[in-house]
Protein backbone atom coordinates (compact mmCIF):
# COMPACT_ATOMS: atom_id res chain seq x y z
CA UNK A 1 0.00 0.00 0.00
CA UNK A 2 3.09 2.21 0.94
CA UNK A 3 4.83 2.08 -2.60
CA UNK A 4 1.29 2.43 -4.35
CA UNK A 5 0.22 5.83 -2.71
CA UNK A 6 3.75 7.07 -3.13
CA UNK A 7 3.72 5.56 -6.87
CA UNK A 8 0.63 7.14 -7.59
CA UNK A 9 1.37 10.36 -5.64
CA UNK A 10 4.46 10.73 -7.63
CA UNK A 11 2.78 10.13 -11.29
CA UNK A 12 -0.36 12.77 -10.25
CA UNK A 13 2.15 15.50 -8.95
CA UNK A 14 4.51 14.85 -12.21
CA UNK A 15 1.03 15.04 -14.00
CA UNK A 16 -0.02 18.10 -12.72
CA UNK A 17 3.65 19.81 -13.38
CA UNK A 18 3.04 18.61 -17.03
CA UNK A 19 -0.28 20.36 -17.28
CA UNK A 20 0.58 23.97 -15.86
CA UNK A 21 3.55 23.81 -17.47
CA UNK A 22 1.31 23.91 -20.78
CA UNK A 23 -0.88 26.43 -19.35
CA UNK A 24 1.50 28.43 -18.48
CA UNK A 25 2.77 28.58 -22.65
CA UNK A 26 -0.96 29.03 -23.78
CA UNK A 27 -1.47 31.78 -21.03
CA UNK A 28 1.77 33.43 -22.32
CA UNK A 29 0.71 32.88 -25.77
CA UNK A 30 -2.49 34.16 -25.10
CA UNK A 31 -2.38 37.28 -23.26
CA UNK A 32 0.63 38.44 -25.80
CA UNK A 33 -1.34 37.88 -28.91
CA UNK A 34 -4.33 40.01 -27.16
CA UNK A 35 -2.00 42.77 -26.01
CA UNK A 36 -0.78 43.33 -29.97
CA UNK A 37 -3.90 43.10 -31.07
CA UNK A 38 -5.09 45.93 -29.29
CA UNK A 39 -2.15 48.10 -29.59
CA UNK A 40 -2.93 47.76 -33.50
CA UNK A 41 -6.12 48.63 -32.97
CA UNK A 42 -5.26 52.02 -31.03
CA UNK A 43 -4.74 54.95 -33.23
CA UNK A 44 -1.41 57.03 -34.52
CA UNK A 45 -1.94 59.23 -31.66
CA UNK A 46 -1.42 56.78 -28.92
CA UNK A 47 1.80 55.65 -30.28
CA UNK A 48 2.91 59.25 -29.96
CA UNK A 49 2.49 59.31 -26.68
CA UNK A 50 3.45 55.93 -25.53
CA UNK A 51 7.39 55.10 -26.05
CA UNK A 52 8.01 51.77 -28.33
CA UNK A 53 10.30 50.42 -25.33
CA UNK A 54 8.10 50.40 -22.93
CA UNK A 55 4.93 49.11 -25.09
CA UNK A 56 7.62 46.05 -25.94
CA UNK A 57 8.45 45.52 -22.30
CA UNK A 58 5.03 45.36 -21.55
CA UNK A 59 4.70 42.85 -24.53
CA UNK A 60 7.22 40.22 -23.65
CA UNK A 61 8.41 40.90 -20.03
CA UNK A 62 4.91 41.72 -18.11
CA UNK A 63 3.01 39.20 -20.05
CA UNK A 64 6.28 36.64 -19.19
CA UNK A 65 5.81 37.43 -15.17
CA UNK A 66 1.71 37.42 -15.47
CA UNK A 67 1.31 34.40 -17.26
CA UNK A 68 4.17 32.21 -15.09
CA UNK A 69 3.17 33.43 -11.74
CA UNK A 70 -0.11 32.94 -11.88
CA UNK A 71 0.08 29.57 -13.26
CA UNK A 72 2.31 28.26 -10.76
CA UNK A 73 0.64 29.66 -8.17
CA UNK A 74 -2.60 28.60 -9.35
CA UNK A 75 -1.00 25.28 -8.63
CA UNK A 76 0.19 25.83 -5.34
CA UNK A 77 -2.94 27.27 -4.18
CA UNK A 78 -5.05 24.32 -4.98
CA UNK A 79 -2.48 22.42 -2.96
CA UNK A 80 -2.66 24.29 -0.29
CA UNK A 81 -6.79 24.78 -0.06
CA UNK A 82 -6.97 20.82 -0.42
CA UNK A 83 -4.28 20.49 2.63
CA UNK A 84 -5.99 23.00 4.44
CA UNK A 85 -9.39 21.28 3.84
CA UNK A 86 -8.20 18.05 5.05
CA UNK A 87 -6.15 19.21 8.06
CA UNK A 88 -8.73 21.55 9.08
CA UNK A 89 -11.20 18.90 9.62
CA UNK A 90 -8.87 16.16 11.22
CA UNK A 91 -8.38 18.55 13.93
CA UNK A 92 -11.75 19.51 14.34
CA UNK A 93 -12.47 15.78 14.94
CA UNK A 94 -10.09 15.12 17.34
CA UNK A 95 -10.23 18.54 19.53
CA UNK A 96 -12.86 21.34 18.53
CA UNK A 97 -11.54 23.16 21.83
CA UNK A 98 -7.87 23.26 20.41
CA UNK A 99 -8.90 23.68 17.08
CA UNK A 100 -10.11 27.21 17.83
CA UNK A 101 -7.63 27.77 19.95
CA UNK A 102 -5.07 26.93 17.73
CA UNK A 103 -6.62 29.12 14.74
CA UNK A 104 -6.64 32.78 17.06
CA UNK A 105 -3.58 33.73 15.47
CA UNK A 106 -4.72 32.76 11.99
CA UNK A 107 -6.82 36.28 11.07
CA UNK A 108 -3.81 37.88 11.92
CA UNK A 109 -1.35 36.20 9.64
CA UNK A 110 -3.68 36.61 7.02
CA UNK A 111 -4.13 40.07 7.59
CA UNK A 112 -0.18 40.89 7.51
CA UNK A 113 -0.27 38.89 4.57
CA UNK A 114 -3.07 41.41 2.96
CA UNK A 115 -1.22 44.67 3.86
CA UNK A 116 2.61 43.12 2.20
CA UNK A 117 0.75 41.62 -0.54
CA UNK A 118 -0.57 45.76 -1.20
CA UNK A 119 2.82 47.04 -0.97
CA UNK A 120 4.35 44.46 -2.73
CA UNK A 121 1.85 45.40 -5.58
CA UNK A 122 2.39 48.93 -5.46
CA UNK A 123 6.46 48.71 -5.18
CA UNK A 124 5.78 45.93 -8.28
CA UNK A 125 4.52 48.43 -10.66
CA UNK A 126 6.84 50.71 -9.94
CA UNK A 127 10.04 47.75 -10.82
CA UNK A 128 7.77 47.06 -14.18
CA UNK A 129 7.84 50.60 -14.91
CA UNK A 130 11.21 51.37 -14.36
CA UNK A 131 12.11 48.45 -16.38
CA UNK A 132 9.99 49.53 -19.48
CA UNK A 133 12.12 52.68 -19.00
CA UNK A 134 15.56 50.49 -19.00
CA UNK A 135 13.60 49.12 -21.89
CA UNK A 136 13.02 52.06 -23.88
CA UNK A 137 16.78 53.57 -23.26
CA UNK A 138 18.02 50.30 -24.75
CA UNK A 139 15.74 50.29 -27.85
CA UNK A 140 16.74 53.75 -28.74
CA UNK A 141 20.07 53.34 -28.05
CA UNK A 142 20.33 50.28 -30.40
CA UNK A 143 18.40 52.07 -33.27
CA UNK A 144 20.64 55.08 -33.25
CA UNK A 145 23.65 53.81 -32.40
CA UNK A 146 25.47 55.62 -35.43
CA UNK A 147 24.37 59.08 -33.55
CA UNK A 148 25.01 57.62 -30.11
CA UNK A 149 29.13 56.37 -32.26
CA UNK A 150 29.08 59.26 -33.73
CA UNK A 151 28.84 61.74 -30.42
CA UNK A 152 31.08 59.59 -28.68
CA UNK A 153 28.28 59.19 -26.22
CA UNK A 154 28.50 55.97 -25.34
CA UNK A 155 29.15 56.03 -21.74
CA UNK A 156 26.52 58.34 -21.16
CA UNK A 157 23.90 56.12 -22.84
CA UNK A 158 25.70 53.47 -20.56
CA UNK A 159 25.06 55.62 -17.45
CA UNK A 160 21.03 56.66 -18.21
CA UNK A 161 20.95 52.63 -18.49
CA UNK A 162 22.31 51.92 -15.05
CA UNK A 163 20.65 54.56 -13.61
CA UNK A 164 17.55 53.15 -14.21
CA UNK A 165 18.15 49.68 -13.57
CA UNK A 166 19.82 51.28 -9.88
CA UNK A 167 16.76 52.84 -9.39
CA UNK A 168 14.81 48.88 -9.79
CA UNK A 169 17.63 47.54 -7.77
CA UNK A 170 16.88 49.52 -4.56
CA UNK A 171 12.98 49.23 -4.71
CA UNK A 172 13.26 45.40 -5.19
CA UNK A 173 15.53 45.40 -2.23
CA UNK A 174 12.59 47.19 -0.30
CA UNK A 175 10.63 44.24 -1.66
CA UNK A 176 13.04 41.55 -0.29
CA UNK A 177 12.63 43.61 3.19
CA UNK A 178 8.97 43.03 3.20
CA UNK A 179 9.31 39.22 2.03
CA UNK A 180 11.27 38.73 4.91
CA UNK A 181 9.63 40.56 7.21
CA UNK A 182 6.27 38.91 6.60
CA UNK A 183 8.24 35.18 6.78
CA UNK A 184 9.59 36.36 10.29
CA UNK A 185 6.18 37.74 11.37
CA UNK A 186 4.58 33.96 10.33
CA UNK A 187 7.14 32.21 11.63
CA UNK A 188 6.44 34.02 15.05
CA UNK A 189 2.79 33.79 14.45
CA UNK A 190 3.37 30.39 14.35
CA UNK A 191 5.48 29.68 17.32
CA UNK A 192 2.79 31.58 19.43
CA UNK A 193 0.09 29.67 17.94
CA UNK A 194 2.10 26.78 18.70
CA UNK A 195 2.38 27.47 22.53
CA UNK A 196 -0.85 28.56 23.22
CA UNK A 197 -2.09 25.19 22.00
CA UNK A 198 0.52 22.80 24.30
CA UNK A 199 -0.45 25.25 27.14
CA UNK A 200 -3.95 24.86 26.49
CA UNK A 201 -3.85 20.80 25.52
CA UNK A 202 -1.87 20.20 28.36
CA UNK A 203 -4.93 21.30 30.49
CA UNK A 204 -7.26 19.50 28.30
CA UNK A 205 -5.48 16.11 29.25
CA UNK A 206 -4.81 16.98 32.66
CA UNK A 207 -8.77 17.45 33.02
CA UNK A 208 -8.95 13.85 30.86
CA UNK A 209 -10.75 15.98 28.53
CA UNK A 210 -8.27 14.79 25.40
CA UNK A 211 -6.12 11.70 25.41
CA UNK A 212 -2.68 11.85 25.40
CA UNK A 213 -1.97 10.12 21.72
CA UNK A 214 -4.86 12.88 20.26
CA UNK A 215 -2.58 15.81 21.57
CA UNK A 216 0.17 14.31 19.82
CA UNK A 217 -1.53 13.60 16.54
CA UNK A 218 -2.99 17.32 17.10
CA UNK A 219 0.09 18.71 17.16
CA UNK A 220 1.35 17.03 13.62
CA UNK A 221 -1.30 18.85 12.28
CA UNK A 222 -0.99 22.01 13.57
CA UNK A 223 2.74 22.20 12.85
CA UNK A 224 0.97 21.16 9.12
CA UNK A 225 -1.83 23.59 9.02
CA UNK A 226 0.95 26.26 9.95
CA UNK A 227 3.63 25.20 7.09
CA UNK A 228 0.06 25.56 5.31
CA UNK A 229 -0.67 29.09 6.05
CA UNK A 230 2.76 30.35 5.19
CA UNK A 231 2.67 28.55 2.09
CA UNK A 232 -0.72 30.91 1.43
CA UNK A 233 0.38 34.30 2.80
CA UNK A 234 3.46 33.91 0.21
CA UNK A 235 1.16 32.41 -2.82
CA UNK A 236 -0.91 35.58 -1.94
CA UNK A 237 2.49 37.94 -2.18
CA UNK A 238 3.19 36.31 -5.27
CA UNK A 239 -0.05 36.93 -7.08
CA UNK A 240 0.11 40.80 -5.41
CA UNK A 241 3.40 40.85 -7.69
CA UNK A 242 1.93 39.75 -10.59
CA UNK A 243 -0.81 41.97 -10.20
CA UNK A 244 1.59 44.74 -10.06
CA UNK A 245 3.15 43.84 -13.51
CA UNK A 246 -0.35 43.30 -15.08
CA UNK A 247 -1.66 46.68 -14.20
CA UNK A 248 -0.27 48.27 -17.03
CA UNK A 249 -1.31 45.45 -19.36
CA UNK A 250 -4.30 45.22 -18.36
CA UNK A 251 -4.69 48.75 -18.77
CA UNK A 252 -3.72 48.44 -22.19
CA UNK A 253 -6.14 45.77 -22.82
CA UNK A 254 -9.03 47.30 -21.81
CA UNK A 255 -8.30 50.87 -23.86
CA UNK A 256 -10.61 51.63 -26.38
CA UNK A 257 -9.21 53.81 -29.73
CA UNK A 258 -10.37 57.60 -29.05
CA UNK A 259 -10.23 57.86 -33.06
CA UNK A 260 -13.68 57.88 -34.58
CA UNK A 261 -14.60 53.94 -35.57
CA UNK A 262 -14.15 53.29 -39.25
CA UNK A 263 -17.09 53.33 -41.77
CA UNK A 264 -18.32 50.21 -44.19
CA UNK A 265 -18.30 52.27 -47.24
CA UNK A 266 -16.88 50.27 -49.94
CA UNK A 267 -18.02 52.29 -53.26
CA UNK A 268 -17.15 50.02 -57.05
CA UNK A 269 -16.30 53.22 -58.17
CA UNK A 270 -13.25 55.74 -56.58
CA UNK A 271 -12.45 58.88 -58.58
CA UNK A 272 -10.03 60.26 -55.90
CA UNK A 273 -11.81 63.83 -55.85
CA UNK A 274 -10.53 65.62 -52.19
CA UNK A 275 -11.90 68.02 -50.50
CA UNK A 276 -10.67 69.71 -47.22
CA UNK A 277 -13.38 71.88 -45.79
CA UNK A 278 -12.61 74.47 -42.62
CA UNK A 279 -10.03 71.66 -41.51
CA UNK A 280 -7.97 71.93 -38.36
CA UNK A 281 -5.62 69.91 -36.73
CA UNK A 282 -4.34 69.33 -33.13
CA UNK A 283 -1.84 66.48 -32.96
CA UNK A 284 -2.08 64.69 -29.42
CA UNK A 285 1.29 64.68 -28.59
CA UNK A 286 1.16 69.01 -29.09
CA UNK A 287 -1.87 69.71 -27.50
CA UNK A 288 -1.73 72.69 -26.98
CA UNK A 289 0.19 73.56 -30.49
CA UNK A 290 -2.44 74.47 -33.56
CA UNK A 291 -0.75 72.35 -36.74
CA UNK A 292 -3.53 73.43 -39.01
CA UNK A 293 -6.01 76.48 -38.95
CA UNK A 294 -9.55 76.18 -41.36
CA UNK A 295 -7.42 74.61 -44.33
CA UNK A 296 -10.15 74.67 -47.01
CA UNK A 297 -9.33 73.46 -50.56
CA UNK A 298 -10.95 71.46 -53.32
CA UNK A 299 -8.44 68.72 -56.09
CA UNK A 300 -10.15 67.17 -59.19
CA UNK A 301 -10.04 63.72 -60.26
CA UNK A 302 -6.56 62.96 -62.14
CA UNK A 303 -4.68 66.27 -60.45
CA UNK A 304 -0.99 66.46 -59.55
CA UNK A 305 -1.34 69.16 -56.97
CA UNK A 306 1.84 70.08 -54.16
CA UNK A 307 1.88 71.27 -50.76
CA UNK A 308 4.73 73.51 -50.30
CA UNK A 309 6.00 76.00 -47.13
CA UNK A 310 8.70 76.26 -44.99
CA UNK A 311 9.65 73.68 -42.40
CA UNK A 312 6.77 72.65 -40.12
CA UNK A 313 4.13 74.35 -41.69
CA UNK A 314 1.61 71.89 -41.86
CA UNK A 315 2.26 70.17 -44.97
CA UNK A 316 2.96 66.84 -43.98
CA UNK A 317 -0.30 67.12 -41.66
CA UNK A 318 -2.50 67.06 -44.82
CA UNK A 319 -0.88 64.20 -45.55
CA UNK A 320 -1.62 62.36 -42.58
CA UNK A 321 -5.03 63.52 -42.59
CA UNK A 322 -5.60 61.91 -45.62
CA UNK A 323 -4.19 58.42 -44.10
CA UNK A 324 -6.13 58.51 -41.28
CA UNK A 325 -3.45 58.97 -39.21
CA UNK A 326 -5.33 61.31 -37.47
CA UNK A 327 -9.06 62.80 -37.30
CA UNK A 328 -9.29 66.51 -37.78
CA UNK A 329 -10.43 68.89 -34.59
CA UNK A 330 -12.94 70.34 -36.42
CA UNK A 331 -13.68 70.61 -40.15
CA UNK A 332 -14.36 67.51 -42.47
CA UNK A 333 -12.49 65.67 -45.08
CA UNK A 334 -14.07 64.28 -48.61
CA UNK A 335 -13.30 62.18 -50.76
CA UNK A 336 -15.57 62.01 -53.47
CA UNK A 337 -18.25 63.79 -51.73
CA UNK A 338 -18.05 61.26 -48.48
CA UNK A 339 -16.56 61.77 -45.37
CA UNK A 340 -13.34 60.02 -44.98
CA UNK A 341 -14.51 58.39 -42.16
CA UNK A 342 -17.56 56.72 -43.76
CA UNK A 343 -14.91 54.25 -45.59
CA UNK A 344 -13.89 51.03 -44.86
CA UNK A 345 -10.37 51.22 -43.35
CA UNK A 346 -8.89 48.20 -45.97
CA UNK A 347 -10.65 49.65 -48.58
CA UNK A 348 -9.70 53.19 -48.38
CA UNK A 349 -6.21 51.94 -48.08
CA UNK A 350 -6.18 49.91 -50.84
CA UNK A 351 -7.08 53.28 -52.93
CA UNK A 352 -4.53 55.45 -50.72
CA UNK A 353 -0.71 54.71 -51.07
CA UNK A 354 1.73 56.79 -49.51
CA UNK A 355 5.68 57.39 -49.33
CA UNK A 356 6.73 59.09 -46.45
CA UNK A 357 9.78 61.25 -46.22
CA UNK A 358 11.58 59.17 -44.28
CA UNK A 359 10.74 56.00 -46.00
CA UNK A 360 10.68 52.62 -43.74
CA UNK A 361 12.27 48.60 -44.96
CA UNK A 362 11.61 45.74 -43.25
CA UNK A 363 14.08 43.54 -42.39
CA UNK A 364 13.23 41.13 -45.58
CA UNK A 365 13.93 41.09 -49.06
CA UNK A 366 13.71 43.52 -51.88
CA UNK A 367 10.55 41.65 -53.64
CA UNK A 368 8.66 41.53 -50.04
CA UNK A 369 9.11 44.66 -49.13
CA UNK A 370 7.55 45.81 -52.62
CA UNK A 371 4.52 43.12 -52.25
CA UNK A 372 4.16 44.12 -48.74
CA UNK A 373 1.74 45.87 -50.36
CA UNK A 374 -0.60 43.57 -51.60
CA UNK A 375 -2.49 41.78 -48.89
CA UNK A 376 -2.93 38.15 -49.23
CA UNK A 377 -6.83 38.20 -49.53
CA UNK A 378 -7.25 40.82 -52.09
CA UNK A 379 -6.68 39.55 -56.02
CA UNK A 380 -3.37 41.29 -56.92
CA UNK A 381 -0.82 39.46 -58.70
CA UNK A 382 2.56 38.44 -56.45
CA UNK A 383 4.27 37.21 -59.64
CA UNK A 384 7.73 38.33 -60.47
CA UNK A 385 6.60 40.48 -63.93
CA UNK A 386 4.27 42.80 -61.32
CA UNK A 387 7.13 43.42 -58.85
CA UNK A 388 9.43 44.28 -61.66
CA UNK A 389 7.05 46.84 -63.31
CA UNK A 390 6.75 48.19 -60.12
CA UNK A 391 10.20 48.84 -59.27
CA UNK A 392 10.88 50.33 -63.21
CA UNK A 393 7.80 52.77 -62.74
CA UNK A 394 9.90 53.72 -59.44
CA UNK A 395 13.26 53.42 -61.13
CA UNK A 396 14.68 50.94 -59.25
CA UNK A 397 14.97 47.94 -60.97
CA UNK A 398 18.19 48.77 -62.23
CA UNK A 399 19.92 48.95 -59.39
CA UNK A 400 18.34 46.27 -58.06
CA UNK A 401 19.59 43.72 -60.59
CA UNK A 402 22.97 44.86 -59.84
CA UNK A 403 22.92 43.55 -56.20
CA UNK A 404 24.09 39.85 -56.20
CA UNK A 405 21.09 38.44 -54.77
CA UNK A 406 18.71 40.73 -56.78
CA UNK A 407 15.14 41.05 -55.97
CA UNK A 408 16.40 38.24 -53.09
CA UNK A 409 18.29 41.28 -51.64
CA UNK A 410 17.56 41.67 -47.74
CA UNK A 411 17.22 45.56 -46.82
CA UNK A 412 18.31 45.23 -43.41
CA UNK A 413 16.52 46.20 -40.08
CA UNK A 414 14.38 49.67 -41.27
CA UNK A 415 15.80 49.69 -45.00
CA UNK A 416 20.07 49.72 -43.41
CA UNK A 417 21.41 48.12 -46.01
CA UNK A 418 20.41 50.37 -48.66
CA UNK A 419 21.12 53.79 -48.95
CA UNK A 420 18.37 57.24 -48.83
CA UNK A 421 17.55 57.21 -52.77
CA UNK A 422 17.26 53.36 -53.01
CA UNK A 423 15.16 53.24 -49.87
CA UNK A 424 12.62 55.97 -51.45
CA UNK A 425 13.02 54.35 -55.01
CA UNK A 426 11.19 50.87 -52.58
CA UNK A 427 8.99 52.70 -51.18
CA UNK A 428 7.50 54.13 -54.16
CA UNK A 429 7.69 50.86 -55.75
CA UNK A 430 5.59 49.47 -53.00
CA UNK A 431 3.13 52.30 -53.17
CA UNK A 432 2.24 52.24 -56.78
CA UNK A 433 2.30 48.13 -57.09
CA UNK A 434 -1.16 49.31 -55.23
CA UNK A 435 -2.42 50.62 -58.33
CA UNK A 436 -3.74 53.39 -55.75
CA UNK A 437 -6.15 56.13 -57.10
CA UNK A 438 -4.88 58.70 -54.72
CA UNK A 439 -0.64 58.63 -54.33
CA UNK A 440 0.40 61.04 -51.27
CA UNK A 441 4.53 62.08 -51.69
CA UNK A 442 5.47 63.66 -48.71
CA UNK A 443 8.94 64.64 -49.57
CA UNK A 444 9.12 60.85 -51.14
CA UNK A 445 12.51 62.01 -53.86
CA UNK A 446 14.65 64.31 -51.29
CA UNK A 447 16.94 61.33 -51.33
CA UNK A 448 17.57 61.34 -55.13
CA UNK A 449 19.34 62.98 -57.69
CA UNK A 450 17.73 65.40 -60.21
CA UNK A 451 17.78 62.90 -62.59
CA UNK A 452 16.44 60.35 -61.41
CA UNK A 453 13.58 62.12 -59.71
CA UNK A 454 12.87 63.78 -63.17
CA UNK A 455 12.30 59.77 -64.26
CA UNK A 456 10.06 58.82 -61.49
CA UNK A 457 8.04 62.40 -61.77
CA UNK A 458 7.85 61.66 -65.71
CA UNK A 459 6.79 57.88 -64.93
CA UNK A 460 4.22 58.32 -61.83
CA UNK A 461 2.23 61.76 -62.47
CA UNK A 462 3.60 64.07 -65.62
CA UNK A 463 2.88 61.40 -68.01
CA UNK A 464 -0.91 61.37 -67.85
CA UNK A 465 -1.00 59.54 -71.56
CA UNK A 466 0.63 56.73 -70.34
CA UNK A 467 -0.90 55.64 -66.93
CA UNK A 468 -4.23 55.37 -66.02
CA UNK A 469 -5.95 57.95 -63.61
CA UNK A 470 -4.40 58.85 -60.69
CA UNK A 471 -4.51 62.09 -57.99
CA UNK A 472 -1.28 62.81 -56.70
CA UNK A 473 -0.39 65.06 -53.89
CA UNK A 474 3.25 66.17 -53.37
CA UNK A 475 4.69 67.98 -50.13
CA UNK A 476 8.43 69.07 -51.53
CA UNK A 477 10.65 71.49 -50.66
CA UNK A 478 12.73 71.47 -53.71
CA UNK A 479 10.25 73.66 -55.51
CA UNK A 480 11.52 72.17 -58.98
CA UNK A 481 10.25 69.02 -58.54
CA UNK A 482 6.64 70.38 -58.72
CA UNK A 483 6.66 73.36 -61.32
CA UNK A 484 4.31 71.54 -63.77
CA UNK A 485 1.61 70.42 -60.92
CA UNK A 486 -1.85 71.58 -62.04
CA UNK A 487 -2.11 73.34 -58.63
CA UNK A 488 -0.05 74.25 -55.80
CA UNK A 489 -0.77 75.04 -52.26
CA UNK A 490 1.30 77.43 -50.23
CA UNK A 491 0.71 76.68 -46.36
CA UNK A 492 2.40 79.02 -43.93
CA UNK A 493 1.95 78.39 -40.09
CA UNK A 494 -0.90 76.31 -40.14
CA UNK A 495 -2.69 78.42 -42.92
CA UNK A 496 -3.26 78.04 -46.92
CA UNK A 497 -2.01 81.28 -48.19
CA UNK A 498 -1.92 80.82 -51.68
CA UNK A 499 -2.66 78.69 -54.17
CA UNK A 500 -2.95 78.41 -58.14
CA UNK A 501 -0.57 77.16 -60.70
CA UNK A 502 3.60 77.79 -60.76
CA UNK A 503 2.69 80.44 -63.53
CA UNK A 504 -0.21 82.23 -61.46
CA UNK A 505 1.99 82.13 -58.05
CA UNK A 506 4.55 83.79 -59.73
CA UNK A 507 3.19 86.36 -60.48
CA UNK A 508 1.99 87.74 -56.46
CA UNK A 509 4.86 89.81 -56.30
CA UNK A 510 4.48 89.32 -52.26
CA UNK A 511 3.69 85.90 -52.09
CA UNK A 512 5.26 83.69 -50.12
CA UNK A 513 5.64 81.03 -53.33
CA UNK A 514 7.53 83.53 -54.95
CA UNK A 515 9.92 84.13 -52.26
CA UNK A 516 10.37 81.04 -51.90
CA UNK A 517 11.20 79.99 -55.10
CA UNK A 518 13.54 83.29 -55.13
CA UNK A 519 15.86 82.02 -52.16
CA UNK A 520 16.14 78.79 -53.62
CA UNK A 521 17.40 80.11 -56.72
CA UNK A 522 19.81 82.42 -54.66
CA UNK A 523 21.11 78.97 -52.92
CA UNK A 524 21.68 76.91 -56.26
CA UNK A 525 23.36 80.25 -58.18
CA UNK A 526 25.76 80.68 -54.79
Amino acid sequence: MFVIVNFTGGFLGGFRIGIFAICVSRLNIRLRIKLFQSYLRQEIGFFDTHESGKLLSRLNHDTQIMSSTVANNTAQCIGAFVKFVGTFIMMIKLSLHLTIACLIGAPLILIVAKISGNAHRRISEKVQDLSADASEIAEETIQTIRTVRSFGNEDGELKRFADILQQAYKASLIQAALSAGQKWFVELAQLGMSVVMLYYGAELVRDNRVAGPDLLAFVIYQLTLGAILSDISQIYTALMTAAGASQSVFDYLDRKPIQRPNGTLQPNEFRGEIEFNNVALVYPARPDEIALHSITFKIEPGQTCAFVGPSGSGKSSCINLLERFYDPSSGTILIDGREIHDYDHKYLHRKIAMVGQEPILFNRSIKENITYAINDDENNNKDDATVIYAAQEANAHGFVTDLVNGYNTKCGQRGGHLSGGQKQRISIARAIIRKPTILLLDEATSALDPVNERLIQDALFYNKDKQEQRTVLISAHRLSTIERCDKIFVIHKGNLTEQGTHEELMENDNGIYRELVRRQKMDIDS
